[in-house]
């Protein structure tokens, strides 16, 4: 299906189109409609974010990647790197209050 929030109207109808086709027992309302591409959106963009984030901080060394049975990958905070990892994940929580105005502030 076509990704990012709308696309041409032809993207948009074959995306309906392709859902329809999959599930021929589908039925739904206007706003069901909408409902599900939305939620099918969000999870693809949620997904590849976290995706890049996951790289981001094994690249940094901060998270280790480990295989484990049938070749499945688990990630675990780097130890050694500890302290890093707590001033960064610190860092992004003060810049988050900042954003939030002083009045809904508590």
């Amino acid at each position: 299906m076509h990704r990012g929030g709308g696309g041409t109207r032809e993207e948009i109808a074959r995306d309906i189109l392709s859902y329809l086709l999959h599930h021929p027992a589908a039925a739904d309302t206007f706003e069901g409609i909408v409902r599900w591409r939305i939620l099918e959106e969000i999870a693809e963009r949620t997904v590849a974010s976290t995706e890049e984030a996951m790289r981001w901080l094994i690249a940094r060394g901060l998270v280790r990647e480990e295989k484990i049975a049938r070749g499945r990958i688990i990630y675990r905070l780097d130890q050694a790197r500890r302290d890093e990892a707590e001033l960064l994940a610190h860092e992004r929580k003060a810049e988050a209050r900042e954003r939030v105005p002083r009045s809904r502030r508590r």
